[in-house]
């Protein structure tokens, strides 16, 4: 008999321009799909974040979060054990009851699941902490409802939570653990030649998809942890220094900032285009030279060990990644194919490495992936903490 999984995800909660925010929940609902297990994937939904096409609230059934569910579940191939919850409205849950009680497991990640009545009856019940530093201050510092309650383990893709990362003590065990990639729909097979408007975007340049504030900075103990918007400005002239024109895919708006940062090079483009589509979105990384990307502050402040599910992607299209040290570098590989910088200099002088022999580092990145991220390895080694 196969074993028995309900994921809990923020796939519907985020419709727009949201494929890479949608994959970092669906590798794991795939991942384990592809092991084997039999999945249930869940979502519930406050009213607030029911929206349709013009921003306005509205019912579930007109809703745009609907209609990215249902796409996303179409694209995947995916049979009827899923179950997407919003407050105020009635959703049929037998199903879904009857699948939990007595399931192997269930992940609840980000913790964005919150009926813990419908899978009480799970052995296992883990939150997978996908936001180190930020999700323990959260809760420690702000009183924020982080939804831990009704778990019985706590993952995290910090990879320093447990062995150096300076956190504070929420009363959980966290165990470190590494963004899974699913390889049926994540790799230069799955494909192909990349091809399309997207992928021409991001042709032969090297790119990062982000955020560039996202939420407001935090304090604990006297220390700011910040965002991704404070490690750019200390790139600033990397672009320049480094002879390339690096391409980003944000939400930064025009200004003072943005303006600064193309006269020393670098070129920002508008998610829409790119994150609307998840095969898009999949064609501009596999199409892009590599990724270049900082983590955001709090992450290198709180030395968490932190690894992008983003750049697992790219490794798996078999890019090259150039990624800001946070700590991970003790837990994976970092000269070929993933290769760590600390200060501004080193990012320069890593990169001209890394073009020297990019073809050398093209083929290290897939294998990394291989070896470390693909879905049998990563939550293969998740469950032996179980």
């Amino acid at each position: 008999m196969k074993k028995r999984a309900v994921v809990g995800v923020g796939v519907a909660g985020f419709p727009k321009n949201a494929a890479g925010n949608s994959w970092a929940f669906l590798q794991w609902a795939t991942g384990l799909r592809e092991m084997g297990w039999d999945v249930w994937m869940v979502e519930s939904l406050q009213a607030k974040e029911i929206i349709d096409k013009n921003g306005q609230s509205c019912r579930l059934s007109d809703s745009l979060n609907l209609v990215h569910w249902e796409a996303m579940l179409s694209e995947l191939g995916w049979n009827q054990q899923a179950t997407l919850l919003a407050e105020g409205e009635s959703v049929e849950e037998r199903g879904l009851r009857e699948f939990a009680d007595g399931a192997d497991l269930f992940l609840n990640l980000s913790g964005h699941f919150k009926r813990p009545d419908l899978v009480g009856g799970a052995a296992a019940r883990v939150y997978v902490d996908l936001d180190p530093a930020f999700t323990q201050i959260w809760a420690k510092v702000y009183d924020s409802p982080m939804n831990f309650a009704g778990h019985n383990a706590f993952w995290s893709v910090g990879l320093s939570m447990g062995r150096g990362a300076v956190v504070p003590d929420t009363g959980h065990d966290w165990k470190p653990i590494l963004p899974p990639v699913c390889r049926r729909y994540w790799s230069p097979e799955a494909v192909g030649n990349p091809a399309g408007p997207a992928a021409e975007l991001g042709r032969d340049h090297w790119t990062t998809i982000t955020h560039w504030y996202g939420y407001a900075a935090v304090e604990w103990e006297g220390r700011s942890h910040g965002n991704k918007s404070e490690e750019f400005a200390k790139l600033r002239s990397w672009p320049r220094q480094a002879g390339l024109r690096p391409r980003v895919v944000t939400d930064l708006g025009p200004g003072e900032e943005r303006a600064g940062l193309e006269m020393e090079g670098w070129e920002f483009l508008e998610p829409s285009a790119i994150c609307s589509e998840w095969k898009a979105y999949r064609s501009f990384l596999a199409a892009s030279r590599g990724e270049f990307s900082p983590a955001k502050s709090g992450y290198l402040t709180a030395k968490t060990g932190w690894f992008s599910d983003r750049s697992a992607l790219y490794l798996a299209l078999g890019r090259p990644v150039l990624l800001q040290e946070t700590g991970w570098s003790q837990w994976l590989p970092s000269d070929k194919g993933l290769v760590a910088f600390r200060t501004p200099e080193e990012a320069v002088e890593r990169v001209k490495e890394i073009e020297k022999e990019h073809a050398t580092h093209a083929r290290a990145a897939e294998e990394i992936a291989r070896e470390h991220l693909a879905v049998e390895k990563s939550i293969g080694q998740a469950l032996e903490y179980l």
